[in-house]
């Protein structure tokens, strides 16, 4: 048995990933774990008692006196970063053990979503280019490197020069034992689901004006948001759904389609929840995105913003339940293959085997 240490950031859909991750390696019998959340938060912590310090400044020295304290109070034989970021705080502890990293999006290609994600990346100079340097050192440092997606692992081929034989491809995964695929009948009306935090960068708007297209009364369009919705009717919103709720899974239980017209995607682990939910999907053609939807098989793929592609897909589905269980027979089938969360977790924990075992030939 070795002993690993697994540095988990918890916001966005990290935290999911973390959860799911965590309950199917503590099953193993290979490896002993030791978990480090990451929050970037600590109430009563040195960095939160410090005045005149900005938020996004303050999170960063808290976040980096987690990760360090953590690898400093748990020494593996092998650490799991499920970002780059947590990995380039942790310095030189980092670097004491054999480390893999797992990553949704790399700095480059979160740099070009910056619009849709509200950040702002550094300006040309000697900072932005001492940053890459560092990321380049420490993805190219790695014994392997876990993307989500193929779309993740050809920036770190392109853009940061990783040997593509120490890059194997795994997404995060649901569990299929939870989400599971219900027979369905022909509605009357085509149940939408939406399920986006930010309505606006997940394109939730543009969802409500395609809905709208529609002929009246032939469908309902259900949003999981955080954001405020507008009062339409045929519309229905909630705004305090947690995760792998039971709510929550009722409602992909239910509906006919999901669809997630996002301006800018990372991976969308929803979008992997409607495949093993058996749902067909219309998302658009952005970065994990084309993994789990295969356009015309499990679901339909368009362009970001074009409104009357999605509005003529939703006809196309409404008018067609047949189509609509084909396709989420598809999709279910392909979360299957790619898409369980238990079988991709004994996936990462044979990789830290064999990062162990490859350190040791080397000693």
């Amino acid at each position: 048995m070795i002993r690993a240490t697994f540095v988990m950031e918890q916001h966005l859909g990290h935290l999911t990933y973390y959860r799911n991750l965590q309950s199917f390696v503590d099953e193993s019998h290979d490896i002993q774990a030791t978990w480090i959340p990451v929050t970037y938060t600590n109430p009563n912590g040195f960095w939160e008692r410090v005045p005149l310090i900005p938020a996004h400044i303050r999170g960063t020295l808290c976040g980096r006196s987690q990760v360090r304290a953590g690898l400093a109070q748990s020494p593996g034989d092998v650490a799991f970063f499920n970002t780059q970021v947590p990995a380039v705080l942790g310095g030189n502890l980092t670097r004491r053990q054999p480390y893999v990293i797992s990553t949704d999006v790399t700095p480059i290609q979160y740099d070009q979503m910056s619009k849709q994600y509200g950040h702002r990346p550094d300006r040309p100079g000697l900072l932005k280019i001492f940053k890459h340097q560092v990321n380049v050192a420490l993805l190219r440092g790695a014994t392997r490197l876990l993307p989500w997606s193929t779309w993740a692992r050809q920036s770190l081929i392109i853009d940061y020069g990783v040997a593509p034989e120490r890059i194997e491809v795994i997404p995060p995964g649901v569990d299929l034992t939870y989400w599971t695929m219900q027979p369905r009948s022909a509605n009357d009306r085509l149940h939408i689901l939406f399920v986006g935090g930010d309505l606006h960068r997940k394109g939730g708007h543009l969802l409500i004006q395609a809905f709208q297209q529609l002929p009246a009364g032939t469908a309902e369009l259900v949003l999981v948001t955080r954001s405020q919705t507008p009062q339409i009717t045929g519309i229905r919103s909630y705004h305090h759904l947690q995760p792998n709720s039971p709510e929550l899974l009722e409602l992909f239980r239910t509906a006919d389609v999901f669809v997630l017209p996002t301006e800018g995607e990372a991976f969308g682990i929803a979008a992997a929840e409607a495949s093993a939910a058996g749902l067909p999907a219309i998302v658009t053609a952005v970065g994990g995105l084309t993994d789990i939807v295969i356009d015309g098989e499990t679901g339909f793929l368009i362009p970001p913003g074009d409104v009357d592609t999605l509005t003529a897909r939703l006809r196309l589905l409404a008018a067609d339940a047949d189509l609509r269980l084909r396709m989420g027979q598809a999709a279910r089938q392909r979360a299957e293959r790619f898409f369980d969360a238990r079988h991709n977790a004994l996936r990462i924990v044979a990789t830290l085997l064999a990062a162990t075992q490859e350190r040791c030939i080397a000693q």
